[in-house]
């Protein structure tokens, strides 16, 4: 299992990071039960010990992915089904994992959108 930054990058071959693939062989596909700072969160151990954890939108999409690396480590073909608008079988979309989450509500005006903006990236508030 590789993993790319995004798209292109996988398209070219170039690793995140430089990291070389990830050998599924004996490994494990787990909801992280024990992680509590997010939902939707699943964990691959893999057989040297190491852990990765991935976020996922949901419930199902998490499901899914699981479904599917396990799949990919017994060596079968999990069904995926077409509706799916963000699967792991679409390789050719290279999903970048851990999922951002957009907030962003209907009803939320300009202005709100803005203060919120300036709130999460202004370390120091404006003079007035």
């Amino acid at each position: 299992m590789g993993f790319y930054k995004d798209q292109r990058s996988a398209g070219q071959g170039i690793p995140y990071h430089s990291e070389i693939p990830v050998s599924l062989k004996d490994a494990v596909c787990e909801v992280a039960l024990d992680y509590k700072k997010k939902k939707h969160v699943f964990k691959l151990k893999i057989s040297d010990g190491n852990e990765y954890l991935f976020q996922a939108k949901d419930d199902e999409e998490m499901n899914l992915w699981i479904s599917t690396i396990s799949g990919a480590i017994s060596g079968d073909k999990p069904e995926v089904t077409p509706s799916s608008h963000s699967t792991p079988a679409q390789a050719a979309r290279a999903q970048t994992m851990p999922a951002a989450v957009a907030t962003t509500t209907a009803e939320s005006s300009p202005g709100k959108r803005e203060k919120d903006k300036e709130k999460r990236f202004s370390l120091f508030s404006k003079k007035k």
